[in-house]
Order: C-alpha cells, then structure tokens, then sequence
C-alpha cells in the first residue's frame, strides 16, 4: 500500500522475493480510500483507516469485498492525533499473538496514547487503557504479546521508550536503542509468525528480527 493519503490499490505478493522484485502480484482497488500507514492484515482480511473519518473498515481479499465497517468512537483522525511524523497516522491497527489491537487517541483522554483490543468479527471494542504516554510524543509503536511498545521518535537516534504492559494495566520506560538505518519510519508493525518487526524507513522496507525472553524472577 503506496503512500498514506487517499490510497486505494493493494498489491498482494505470493513470495517476499516477487515483492523484492516487484513482480508477480495480484491488485486489488478498494472501494474506499484509507488513511495513515496503520492498516494491518489479520486472518485473511485487511483492516484500514478510511480516510477523513475514524471509521474502520474490513476487506476481505478472497471476496474481494468489505465485510465490515465501523465508527472507532471518539477518536481523532486526519492530522488530529498523529504519530510525531504527521502522515494521517492518527490510527494504528496492530495484530499480535493474542489479537487484533487498536492504538488511537481521543479528545477527552488529552491525546495520551489509547490501545484498544478490537473483536475482528465485529470490529467492536471489547476492552480499552489509558496508557498515559501523548501519542504525539511517539514516532511509532508496536504490539506483542499484549505489550505496545513505544518509540520516542522517528528519526535517526531513535529509542523503544515507554512500554504498556495490558495484562498488567501498568507502564514502564525503556532505553532501548532502535536501529534506524534510513533515519525516517513511517510504518511500524510487529508479524507474530515471523517474530519480525516490518518497517518502512525513507523508502525502504527494513525488517527487524526480534528474540522474546522470558523473566523468571524468584527470591532466593
């Protein structure tokens, strides 16, 4: 998906190699144009912005058709609430081991980053939190398991910072230094098959792999 303005051709690739190429792919025109860089893939379906509103839509690829359309309530959009690099990027849908997740931002929380598990049948919210961090503070985020990650900027220099924990409903900040080879990302998302974070950066799709850990903690 080209740009973050008004877009409505998919291209779907069959292999990361025809995609490296650009060749050997199927397109698909939405019937509605999004907004942002936060759309996410999740069970054979695209999720997305439509663009000037904070409705978000459902795109089934086999079908060729929207399944789903739904007002995401009280949410900015259209430049109101965006990630530190503008881009329309009010709203980020996100997937991770354990579901489909949407991180926002509303006029009466005062603009500190919302994340929102978002049933993919109905695209209803089932539970929200308040994470406290401003979202225009952020120069992007990710999910896994259950935990959205947070940057402090999107340029070179750049660091995961802040980190919500929703099993929790607690926070903690990082110092995480963050690789940012072509100094400027716009998309950020975490693939919990490939245990891979996807990027765009400057033009460039950059993928980071991520090693998870488990702390066990004990008193002796």
């Amino acid at each position: 998906m080209d740009g973050y303005y008004k877009g409505r051709r998919v291209l779907e690739y069959r292999t990361m190699g025809d995609f490296t190429k650009g060749q050997n792919f199927v397109q698909h025109l939405l019937p509605h144009p999004w907004a942002g860089t936060g759309h996410v893939v999740y069970n054979g379906s695209l999720y997305y912005n439509k663009h000037q509103s904070n409705i978000l839509i459902q795109y089934h690829f086999r079908s060729r058709s929207v399944l789903l359309q739904r007002s995401l309530s009280g949410a900015g959009y259209n430049n109101t609430f965006p990630y530190s690099w503008g881009g329309s990027s009010d709203i980020d849908l996100m997937a991770d081991e354990t579901g489909l997740w949407a991180v926002y931002t509303t006029i009466p929380n005062a603009g500190n980053i919302m994340v929102s598990r978002l049933d993919p049948r109905t695209l209803e919210v089932a539970q929200s939190w308040d994470t406290g961090f401003p979202k225009r503070s952020a120069g992007e985020a990710f999910m896994i398991c259950g935990t959205l990650y947070v940057t402090n900027s999107h340029l070179a220099g750049a660091k995961v910072h802040f980190a919500y924990h929703t099993n929790s409903s607690t926070y903690e900040y990082t110092d995480i230094p963050f690789h940012n080879q072509y100094s400027h990302i716009s998309m950020m998302d975490y693939n919990p098959r490939e245990r891979a974070l996807y990027t765009w950066n400057n033009g460039h799709q950059v993928l980071y792999n991520v090693t998870l850990f488990h702390v066990i903690r004990s008193d002796g």
